[in-house]
């Protein structure tokens, strides 16, 4: 058994055991939909044995920070369907990673801002979660 031997987990086959751990790259528009230079992006590591995306968030309030990826709209399937077209035309296998980075980052990113606040917002601030991270301060 080697590195670059194939190797087959459940019904996925992959062709070497180089696995391409999930990376944040926040390539995708301010609707969370992710376009062409993320299709380039996992198209060009299709060699990897398996891909795992950068974590996408399920729901418009499971968003952690900016420009990252989702997979609760239409036009974000249809782009994601794109990628995983084209990774797979490669010859590459690719993996979806979901995220829901909570009410912590929900009631920062959400347009709606429908989270409950105080027990997490109290909790944070005895964390020392309250300085600002990139989103400003709660």
């Amino acid at each position: 058994m080697s590195l670059m031997s194939s190797e087959t987990f459940g019904d996925v086959k992959v062709k070497n055991r180089i696995f391409m751990a999930p990376l944040t790259r926040m390539r995708a528009d301010n609707d969370g939909v992710p376009g062409e230079l993320a299709a380039e992006y996992y198209t060009q590591r299709a060699s990897a044995g398996l891909i795992i995306t950068e974590a996408s968030q399920i729901s418009e309030h499971g968003k952690g920070y900016p420009a990252t990826p989702g997979i609760y709209s239409d036009e974000q399937r249809d782009a994601w369907q794109k990628i995983t077209d084209s990774v797979h035309a490669a010859g590459g296998v690719i993996f979806f990673a979901v995220v829901a980075c909570g009410t912590y980052f929900a009631r920062i990113t959400s347009p709606q801002r429908r989270i409950t606040r105080r027990p997490i917002r109290d909790q944070a601030q005895r964390q020392g979660l309250h300085r600002d991270m990139g989103f400003g301060r709660l």
